[in-house]
Protein backbone atom coordinates (compact mmCIF):
# COMPACT_ATOMS: atom_id res chain seq x y z
CA UNK A 1 0.00 0.00 0.00
CA UNK A 2 2.76 2.43 0.92
CA UNK A 3 4.66 1.65 -2.30
CA UNK A 4 1.58 2.67 -4.28
CA UNK A 5 0.98 5.81 -2.23
CA UNK A 6 4.60 6.92 -2.66
CA UNK A 7 4.29 6.47 -6.44
CA UNK A 8 1.83 9.40 -6.48
CA UNK A 9 -0.33 10.15 -9.55
CA UNK A 10 1.86 7.99 -11.80
CA UNK A 11 0.98 4.94 -9.75
CA UNK A 12 2.73 1.58 -9.87
CA UNK A 13 2.39 -1.24 -12.39
CA UNK A 14 2.04 -4.90 -11.31
CA UNK A 15 5.46 -5.60 -12.82
CA UNK A 16 7.09 -2.83 -10.76
CA UNK A 17 5.39 -4.07 -7.60
CA UNK A 18 6.40 -7.66 -8.42
CA UNK A 19 10.03 -6.57 -8.70
CA UNK A 20 9.91 -4.63 -5.45
CA UNK A 21 8.26 -7.47 -3.55
CA UNK A 22 10.12 -10.35 -5.14
CA UNK A 23 9.45 -12.60 -2.14
CA UNK A 24 5.70 -12.57 -2.82
CA UNK A 25 4.24 -14.79 -5.52
CA UNK A 26 2.48 -13.03 -8.39
CA UNK A 27 -0.83 -14.71 -7.59
CA UNK A 28 -0.65 -13.50 -3.98
CA UNK A 29 0.26 -9.99 -5.13
CA UNK A 30 -2.64 -9.91 -7.61
CA UNK A 31 -5.07 -11.13 -4.96
CA UNK A 32 -3.91 -8.45 -2.52
CA UNK A 33 -4.24 -5.76 -5.17
CA UNK A 34 -7.82 -6.87 -5.92
CA UNK A 35 -8.65 -6.74 -2.20
CA UNK A 36 -7.27 -3.20 -1.87
CA UNK A 37 -9.28 -2.09 -4.92
CA UNK A 38 -12.45 -3.61 -3.46
CA UNK A 39 -11.81 -1.84 -0.15
CA UNK A 40 -11.36 1.47 -1.99
CA UNK A 41 -7.85 1.96 -0.65
CA UNK A 42 -6.34 1.94 -4.14
CA UNK A 43 -7.68 2.44 -7.67
CA UNK A 44 -6.84 0.52 -10.83
CA UNK A 45 -6.29 2.74 -13.87
CA UNK A 46 -6.15 1.16 -17.29
CA UNK A 47 -6.46 -2.49 -18.26
CA UNK A 48 -4.22 -5.40 -19.09
CA UNK A 49 -0.43 -4.93 -19.12
CA UNK A 50 -0.89 -1.15 -18.91
CA UNK A 51 -2.79 -1.28 -15.61
CA UNK A 52 -1.49 1.07 -12.92
CA UNK A 53 -2.50 1.19 -9.28
CA UNK A 54 -2.79 4.53 -7.51
CA UNK A 55 -3.78 5.56 -4.02
CA UNK A 56 -7.51 5.80 -3.29
CA UNK A 57 -6.87 8.95 -1.28
CA UNK A 58 -6.78 12.37 -2.87
CA UNK A 59 -3.37 13.39 -4.15
CA UNK A 60 -1.77 16.59 -2.86
CA UNK A 61 -2.60 19.30 -5.40
CA UNK A 62 1.06 20.09 -5.95
CA UNK A 63 1.59 16.46 -7.04
CA UNK A 64 -1.32 16.71 -9.48
CA UNK A 65 0.05 19.93 -10.96
CA UNK A 66 3.50 18.39 -11.26
CA UNK A 67 2.02 15.34 -13.01
CA UNK A 68 0.44 17.51 -15.69
CA UNK A 69 3.66 19.39 -16.29
CA UNK A 70 4.72 16.26 -18.18
CA UNK A 71 3.73 16.44 -21.85
CA UNK A 72 0.51 14.57 -22.53
CA UNK A 73 2.25 12.23 -24.97
CA UNK A 74 4.64 11.11 -22.22
CA UNK A 75 1.88 10.45 -19.67
CA UNK A 76 0.47 6.90 -19.35
CA UNK A 77 -2.58 6.24 -21.52
CA UNK A 78 -5.82 6.06 -19.56
CA UNK A 79 -8.99 4.38 -20.77
CA UNK A 80 -12.63 4.95 -19.90
CA UNK A 81 -13.78 3.56 -16.53
CA UNK A 82 -17.51 2.99 -16.26
CA UNK A 83 -17.43 3.41 -12.47
CA UNK A 84 -16.52 7.06 -13.04
CA UNK A 85 -20.16 7.59 -14.04
CA UNK A 86 -21.22 6.86 -10.46
CA UNK A 87 -22.12 9.89 -8.31
CA UNK A 88 -18.97 9.43 -6.24
CA UNK A 89 -16.60 11.16 -6.21
CA UNK A 90 -18.69 14.30 -5.90
CA UNK A 91 -18.93 17.47 -3.89
CA UNK A 92 -19.08 16.89 -0.13
CA UNK A 93 -22.67 17.04 1.13
CA UNK A 94 -21.95 19.71 3.74
CA UNK A 95 -20.32 21.96 1.12
CA UNK A 96 -23.32 21.57 -1.17
CA UNK A 97 -25.64 22.56 1.68
CA UNK A 98 -23.58 25.65 2.45
CA UNK A 99 -23.57 26.68 -1.23
CA UNK A 100 -27.33 26.42 -1.28
CA UNK A 101 -27.55 28.71 1.76
CA UNK A 102 -25.81 31.52 -0.15
CA UNK A 103 -28.93 32.28 -2.21
CA UNK A 104 -30.42 34.52 0.50
CA UNK A 105 -30.46 37.74 -1.53
CA UNK A 106 -30.57 36.27 -5.02
CA UNK A 107 -32.32 38.23 -7.74
CA UNK A 108 -35.64 36.92 -9.07
CA UNK A 109 -35.14 34.53 -11.98
CA UNK A 110 -37.17 36.71 -14.32
CA UNK A 111 -36.73 38.10 -17.84
CA UNK A 112 -34.47 40.87 -16.56
CA UNK A 113 -32.18 38.32 -14.95
CA UNK A 114 -32.23 36.27 -18.15
CA UNK A 115 -31.12 39.29 -20.20
CA UNK A 116 -27.99 39.64 -18.06
CA UNK A 117 -27.39 35.90 -17.86
CA UNK A 118 -27.52 35.55 -21.65
CA UNK A 119 -24.59 37.91 -21.99
CA UNK A 120 -22.58 36.59 -19.04
CA UNK A 121 -22.87 32.90 -19.85
CA UNK A 122 -22.50 33.25 -23.63
CA UNK A 123 -19.36 35.32 -23.21
CA UNK A 124 -17.79 33.22 -20.42
CA UNK A 125 -18.52 29.80 -21.94
CA UNK A 126 -17.33 30.90 -25.40
CA UNK A 127 -14.14 32.22 -23.82
CA UNK A 128 -13.51 28.78 -22.29
CA UNK A 129 -13.84 27.39 -25.84
CA UNK A 130 -11.19 29.76 -27.14
CA UNK A 131 -13.58 32.45 -28.43
CA UNK A 132 -12.23 35.98 -28.84
CA UNK A 133 -15.32 38.07 -28.09
CA UNK A 134 -15.15 40.44 -25.12
CA UNK A 135 -18.07 41.07 -22.78
CA UNK A 136 -18.83 44.30 -24.70
CA UNK A 137 -18.65 42.48 -28.06
CA UNK A 138 -21.05 39.87 -26.68
CA UNK A 139 -23.51 42.46 -25.42
CA UNK A 140 -23.50 44.33 -28.74
CA UNK A 141 -24.12 41.09 -30.65
CA UNK A 142 -26.90 39.76 -28.40
CA UNK A 143 -28.72 43.02 -27.74
CA UNK A 144 -28.24 44.81 -31.06
CA UNK A 145 -27.17 42.13 -33.55
CA UNK A 146 -23.90 43.96 -34.15
CA UNK A 147 -21.01 41.62 -35.04
CA UNK A 148 -17.41 42.63 -34.51
CA UNK A 149 -16.15 42.62 -38.10
CA UNK A 150 -12.53 42.33 -36.94
CA UNK A 151 -13.16 38.91 -35.42
CA UNK A 152 -13.99 35.54 -37.03
CA UNK A 153 -17.56 34.74 -38.01
CA UNK A 154 -17.33 31.46 -36.08
CA UNK A 155 -16.76 33.39 -32.83
CA UNK A 156 -19.95 35.37 -33.39
CA UNK A 157 -21.81 32.15 -34.17
CA UNK A 158 -20.46 30.54 -31.02
CA UNK A 159 -22.01 33.38 -29.00
CA UNK A 160 -25.35 33.24 -30.83
CA UNK A 161 -25.59 29.47 -30.41
CA UNK A 162 -25.10 29.91 -26.68
CA UNK A 163 -27.84 32.52 -26.66
CA UNK A 164 -30.27 30.20 -28.44
CA UNK A 165 -29.44 27.28 -26.15
CA UNK A 166 -29.83 29.41 -22.99
CA UNK A 167 -33.23 30.64 -24.11
CA UNK A 168 -34.29 27.03 -24.63
CA UNK A 169 -32.91 26.08 -21.21
CA UNK A 170 -34.83 28.90 -19.56
CA UNK A 171 -38.17 27.48 -20.66
CA UNK A 172 -37.24 23.77 -20.41
CA UNK A 173 -35.75 23.30 -16.95
CA UNK A 174 -36.64 19.66 -16.32
CA UNK A 175 -33.56 17.47 -16.77
CA UNK A 176 -33.99 14.73 -19.36
CA UNK A 177 -31.99 13.10 -22.12
CA UNK A 178 -34.12 15.01 -24.61
CA UNK A 179 -33.29 18.36 -23.01
CA UNK A 180 -29.55 17.63 -22.94
CA UNK A 181 -29.64 16.54 -26.60
CA UNK A 182 -31.56 19.67 -27.59
CA UNK A 183 -29.01 21.90 -25.86
CA UNK A 184 -26.24 20.16 -27.77
CA UNK A 185 -28.22 20.51 -31.01
CA UNK A 186 -28.46 24.28 -30.55
CA UNK A 187 -24.87 24.78 -29.37
CA UNK A 188 -23.30 23.08 -32.42
CA UNK A 189 -25.42 24.62 -35.21
CA UNK A 190 -23.49 25.66 -38.35
CA UNK A 191 -26.43 27.62 -39.73
CA UNK A 192 -25.38 26.52 -43.20
CA UNK A 193 -22.45 28.94 -43.30
CA UNK A 194 -19.47 27.94 -45.43
CA UNK A 195 -17.12 29.74 -43.01
CA UNK A 196 -17.94 27.26 -40.26
CA UNK A 197 -17.45 23.98 -42.12
CA UNK A 198 -13.89 23.47 -40.84
CA UNK A 199 -14.54 24.83 -37.35
CA UNK A 200 -14.22 22.49 -34.38
CA UNK A 201 -17.12 24.29 -32.69
CA UNK A 202 -19.88 23.05 -35.00
CA UNK A 203 -21.16 19.76 -36.40
CA UNK A 204 -23.05 18.44 -39.43
CA UNK A 205 -26.79 18.30 -38.82
CA UNK A 206 -26.84 14.50 -38.55
CA UNK A 207 -24.45 14.61 -35.56
CA UNK A 208 -26.13 17.41 -33.63
CA UNK A 209 -28.14 16.41 -30.58
CA UNK A 210 -27.48 12.71 -31.15
CA UNK A 211 -25.33 10.51 -28.87
CA UNK A 212 -22.36 9.44 -30.95
CA UNK A 213 -22.29 5.90 -32.28
CA UNK A 214 -19.67 5.59 -35.00
CA UNK A 215 -17.64 8.74 -34.19
CA UNK A 216 -14.45 8.05 -32.28
CA UNK A 217 -13.30 11.13 -30.37
CA UNK A 218 -9.83 12.14 -29.21
CA UNK A 219 -9.35 14.81 -26.59
CA UNK A 220 -6.75 17.41 -27.47
CA UNK A 221 -3.55 17.15 -25.44
CA UNK A 222 -4.93 14.45 -23.14
CA UNK A 223 -3.83 10.90 -22.36
CA UNK A 224 -7.47 9.94 -21.74
CA UNK A 225 -9.32 7.85 -24.33
CA UNK A 226 -13.15 8.07 -24.18
CA UNK A 227 -15.25 4.96 -24.88
CA UNK A 228 -15.83 3.86 -28.47
CA UNK A 229 -18.18 0.91 -28.97
CA UNK A 230 -19.66 1.34 -32.46
CA UNK A 231 -22.88 -0.43 -33.29
CA UNK A 232 -23.75 -1.23 -29.66
CA UNK A 233 -25.75 1.85 -28.63
CA UNK A 234 -23.55 2.05 -25.52
CA UNK A 235 -23.07 5.83 -25.49
CA UNK A 236 -26.82 6.47 -25.68
CA UNK A 237 -27.48 4.08 -22.80
CA UNK A 238 -24.66 5.57 -20.74
CA UNK A 239 -26.04 9.09 -21.32
CA UNK A 240 -29.43 7.90 -20.07
CA UNK A 241 -27.67 6.42 -17.03
CA UNK A 242 -25.96 9.76 -16.33
CA UNK A 243 -29.29 11.60 -16.48
CA UNK A 244 -31.06 8.99 -14.32
CA UNK A 245 -28.30 9.25 -11.73
CA UNK A 246 -28.35 13.03 -11.79
CA UNK A 247 -32.08 13.45 -11.12
CA UNK A 248 -31.63 11.65 -7.79
CA UNK A 249 -28.94 14.06 -6.57
CA UNK A 250 -29.27 17.32 -4.68
CA UNK A 251 -29.11 20.36 -7.06
CA UNK A 252 -25.53 21.48 -6.33
CA UNK A 253 -24.19 17.92 -6.41
CA UNK A 254 -26.12 17.32 -9.63
CA UNK A 255 -24.60 20.42 -11.24
CA UNK A 256 -21.01 19.30 -10.58
CA UNK A 257 -21.91 15.75 -11.62
CA UNK A 258 -23.19 16.89 -15.03
CA UNK A 259 -20.27 19.26 -15.50
CA UNK A 260 -17.81 16.37 -15.10
CA UNK A 261 -19.56 13.22 -16.31
CA UNK A 262 -20.96 14.43 -19.65
CA UNK A 263 -17.51 15.39 -20.97
CA UNK A 264 -15.96 12.29 -19.39
CA UNK A 265 -18.36 10.13 -21.39
CA UNK A 266 -17.93 12.39 -24.45
CA UNK A 267 -21.57 11.69 -25.22
CA UNK A 268 -21.46 13.67 -28.48
CA UNK A 269 -19.05 13.96 -31.38
CA UNK A 270 -18.05 17.46 -30.21
CA UNK A 271 -19.32 20.26 -27.98
CA UNK A 272 -19.41 18.13 -24.83
CA UNK A 273 -17.95 20.65 -22.37
CA UNK A 274 -20.21 23.43 -23.67
CA UNK A 275 -23.22 21.18 -23.26
CA UNK A 276 -22.11 20.08 -19.78
CA UNK A 277 -21.66 23.67 -18.58
CA UNK A 278 -25.12 24.68 -19.72
CA UNK A 279 -26.79 21.44 -18.59
CA UNK A 280 -25.24 21.90 -15.13
CA UNK A 281 -27.71 24.74 -14.65
CA UNK A 282 -30.77 22.52 -15.18
CA UNK A 283 -30.91 21.12 -11.62
CA UNK A 284 -30.11 24.55 -10.14
CA UNK A 285 -32.84 26.38 -12.06
CA UNK A 286 -35.36 23.62 -11.43
CA UNK A 287 -34.69 24.07 -7.69
CA UNK A 288 -35.15 27.85 -7.98
CA UNK A 289 -31.45 28.51 -7.35
CA UNK A 290 -29.17 30.94 -9.14
CA UNK A 291 -27.43 29.46 -12.20
CA UNK A 292 -23.68 29.38 -12.81
CA UNK A 293 -22.57 31.98 -15.35
CA UNK A 294 -18.93 30.72 -15.54
CA UNK A 295 -17.76 34.34 -15.49
CA UNK A 296 -14.42 34.57 -13.66
CA UNK A 297 -13.79 30.83 -13.96
CA UNK A 298 -10.02 30.41 -14.06
CA UNK A 299 -9.50 28.81 -17.48
CA UNK A 300 -6.17 27.16 -16.61
CA UNK A 301 -7.55 25.64 -13.41
CA UNK A 302 -10.72 24.53 -15.22
CA UNK A 303 -8.66 22.68 -17.84
CA UNK A 304 -6.37 21.22 -15.16
CA UNK A 305 -9.33 20.12 -13.03
CA UNK A 306 -11.06 18.38 -15.92
CA UNK A 307 -7.78 16.74 -16.97
CA UNK A 308 -7.23 15.45 -13.43
CA UNK A 309 -10.74 13.98 -13.45
CA UNK A 310 -10.19 12.33 -16.84
CA UNK A 311 -6.74 10.89 -16.20
CA UNK A 312 -6.49 10.49 -12.41
CA UNK A 313 -10.16 10.13 -11.40
CA UNK A 314 -9.40 13.04 -9.04
CA UNK A 315 -12.16 15.58 -8.50
CA UNK A 316 -10.61 17.91 -5.92
CA UNK A 317 -9.35 20.61 -8.33
CA UNK A 318 -12.50 20.82 -10.45
CA UNK A 319 -14.56 20.83 -7.24
CA UNK A 320 -12.58 23.82 -5.99
CA UNK A 321 -12.95 25.59 -9.35
CA UNK A 322 -16.68 24.84 -9.28
CA UNK A 323 -17.12 26.22 -5.75
CA UNK A 324 -15.18 29.40 -6.50
CA UNK A 325 -17.02 29.90 -9.78
CA UNK A 326 -20.45 29.31 -8.31
CA UNK A 327 -19.79 31.66 -5.39
CA UNK A 328 -18.82 34.38 -7.86
CA UNK A 329 -21.97 33.68 -9.87
CA UNK A 330 -24.06 33.97 -6.71
CA UNK A 331 -22.48 37.30 -5.80
CA UNK A 332 -22.97 38.46 -9.39
CA UNK A 333 -26.59 37.35 -9.38
CA UNK A 334 -27.64 38.77 -6.02
CA UNK A 335 -29.36 42.04 -5.12
CA UNK A 336 -27.12 43.89 -2.71
CA UNK A 337 -28.57 46.92 -0.94
CA UNK A 338 -27.44 50.18 -2.53
CA UNK A 339 -25.89 51.27 0.76
CA UNK A 340 -23.57 48.26 0.63
CA UNK A 341 -22.63 48.76 -3.02
CA UNK A 342 -21.71 52.42 -2.59
CA UNK A 343 -19.95 51.78 0.70
CA UNK A 344 -16.82 50.28 -0.82
CA UNK A 345 -18.09 46.78 -1.60
CA UNK A 346 -15.08 44.67 -2.60
CA UNK A 347 -16.10 41.62 -4.60
CA UNK A 348 -12.87 39.66 -4.12
CA UNK A 349 -12.95 40.05 -0.33
CA UNK A 350 -16.56 38.93 -0.07
CA UNK A 351 -16.06 36.04 -2.48
CA UNK A 352 -12.98 34.95 -0.53
CA UNK A 353 -14.88 34.84 2.75
CA UNK A 354 -17.83 33.02 1.23
CA UNK A 355 -15.55 30.41 -0.36
CA UNK A 356 -13.88 29.84 3.01
CA UNK A 357 -17.33 29.44 4.56
CA UNK A 358 -18.33 26.82 1.96
CA UNK A 359 -15.04 24.94 2.32
CA UNK A 360 -14.76 24.99 6.11
CA UNK A 361 -18.10 26.01 7.60
CA UNK A 362 -16.47 28.99 9.31
CA UNK A 363 -18.97 31.84 9.45
CA UNK A 364 -17.84 34.95 7.51
CA UNK A 365 -17.03 38.10 9.44
CA UNK A 366 -17.42 40.60 6.62
CA UNK A 367 -20.85 42.28 7.05
CA UNK A 368 -21.52 42.17 3.31
CA UNK A 369 -20.68 38.45 3.16
CA UNK A 370 -23.16 37.67 5.95
CA UNK A 371 -25.99 39.07 3.83
CA UNK A 372 -25.72 36.14 1.43
CA UNK A 373 -26.43 33.52 4.09
CA UNK A 374 -29.98 32.26 4.48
Amino acid sequence: MRAIAVAGPYGATPDALGTRFAGISRSTLNRRLRELVTEGRIKAIGKGPGTRYVSGAQFPQEDVRRYFETDWQARPLVGFREEQLLPEPGIAAEKAVRLRKLNAISRPLDRKFLADFLIDFSWASSLLEGGTYSAIDTQALIEYGQRNSDKPVEDALLILNHKNAIEYLWSHRALSVGTVCRLHFLLTDRHGLAETEDSEHFLPDEQRGVPREYEEVRLGRSAYGPPFRPGTGYIGRALAQVVDTCVKLEPVDAALYLMTRLPYLQAFANGNKRTSRLAANLPLLEAGMLPISFVDFNKADYVLGMSAFYELCDIQIIERVFIQGYVRSIVRGSELPASVRVGGFKVDEVVGELVKYVQSGRMPEHPAAVLFLA
